[in-house]
């Protein structure tokens, strides 16, 4: 039996449905799947958002954060070298990734990267980025989280032929079967329990409380959106470095309900009771939160989006506005007043979760491995020392 063994940094909770599917999948092919992973980062534990793996197809393993938290370490050789194809993530902080490449380089080991491509964080470091181009096509197959990534992947002199596109995803259809079974009167409780009355408009941020998310800009602009409409109410759902911030915020302005770190049923309930998805920041997986709620997300025009806000389709699945609270507050304003031009983005919203859902992902993942795994040992493909341009 093949083994696949991919090597996580920690494991977050959304993905665990994923793996789920992933090892169910692969098992009906006779793939072993294994998942490695350790205990999260200090600074990831505020956000309250990681599990443990089925032991069946998950091992936890020591992790070692290093230079402030720039470097992990994890002593994985004894899983590696029985592996057939390790998958690592596009991350130099990964230790272990700096043994792998020149080992895929040399044929002694199969390697494929998964990663979102191009890093557009304000805070990347020169450098890193220039090693990470440098070994885009170092291993033998590519996921790619969107077709996005694959395009840049392909401009970067990846063959076509060794990319598989994912489509990264969340659980949709929990969050929709959820929804579903919420029924009025339980989502009128919920609005008592909040404070907010039944005709109430309700915007929802679900993510994480960090600068990049910007969540006082929702503040700022829910202030806005009240001198139009003044019963709009605000949830922000989620924990993190900024969450003194949103608890400043609630305490100061009633129409704010910060309700902490929600997951799974509990999270839907709140998505349940909303009319807009939230998202003035940094966009990435969330936005599938809000498309499984049938809910449009309101984003904002930045360079610093994940790969994932490609899915958000200005007109048909959202709205997207200039990065400022007034424009991003007349967008709000706008869509709320007119409740045509609202249900048919919510209808959009809920077509692009079934489109971008995590049964489609694990189904692109296991026939990318497979085809990875059908490569005979000396045909992995062609490997480039840096930037090569791609054939028109």
């Amino acid at each position: 039996m093949k083994k696949v063994l991919i090597i996580e940094a920690q494991m977050k909770r959304y993905r665990k449905p994923f793996y789920e599917l992933l090892h169910a999948a692969l098992g009906k092919e006779r793939v072993q799947l294994e998942v490695l992973y350790s205990a999260p980062a200090p600074s990831e534990i505020p956000k309250c958002d990681n599990c443990e793996l089925p032991l069946t197809y998950g091992t936890k393993i020591k992790g070692y954060w290093l230079c402030r938290e720039r470097l992990l370490f994890q002593p994985a050789l004894r899983k590696i070298l029985p592996a057939d194809v390790v998958v690592i993530d596009h991350a130099n902080k990964f230790i272990v990734n700096h043994l792998l490449l020149p080992l895929s380089l040399l044929k002694i080991k199969q390697v494929a990267f998964w990663g979102l491509g191009e890093n557009l964080q304000s805070d990347r470091s020169p450098f890193s980025e220039w090693y990470k181009k440098l070994t885009l096509n170092w291993v033998h197959w590519w996921f790619a989280y969107t077709e996005g990534t694959a395009r840049y992947l392909k401009e970067h002199g990846v063959a076509e032929t060794k990319i598989t596109a994912v489509q990264n995803a969340v659980d949709t259809r929990r969050i929709q079967d959820c929804i579903r079974c919420f029924s009025p009167n339980a989502r009128a409780a919920l609005r008592t329990k909040l404070g907010i009355t039944a005709s109430a408009p309700v915007g929802i941020f679900v993510g994480m409380l960090h600068k990049v998310k910007s969540v006082p800009f929702l503040i700022q602009a829910g202030e806005k959106i009240r001198h139009t409409i003044p019963e709009f109410q605000l949830i922000v759902v989620g924990g993190g470095p900024d969450e003194n911030k949103i608890k400043r915020g609630a305490t100061s302005h009633s129409w704010v309900h910060f309700v902490g770190p929600q997951f799974g049923d509990r999270k839907s309930k709140y998505l349940a009771i909303a009319d807009v998805f939230l998202l003035p920041g940094r966009a990435g997986l969330a936005v599938l939160d809000g498309f499984a709620a049938g809910l449009p997300v309101i984003a904002t025009h930045l360079p610093i989006h994940g790969p994932e806000m490609e899915y958000v389709e200005h007109g048909r699945n959202g709205c997207i506005t200039a990065p400022d609270p007034h424009s991003y507050a007349q967008g709000i304003v706008r869509l709320l007043s007119e409740p045509q031009e609202l249900q048919s983005l919510r209808e959009g919203a809920a077509r692009s979760a079934q489109k971008y859902s995590i049964e489609a992902m694990a189904e692109n993942f296991t026939r990318g491995i497979m085809e990875c795994l059908s490569q005979p040992r000396g045909q992995w493909g062609h490997f480039k020392w840096g930037r090569q341009q791609s054939t028109p």
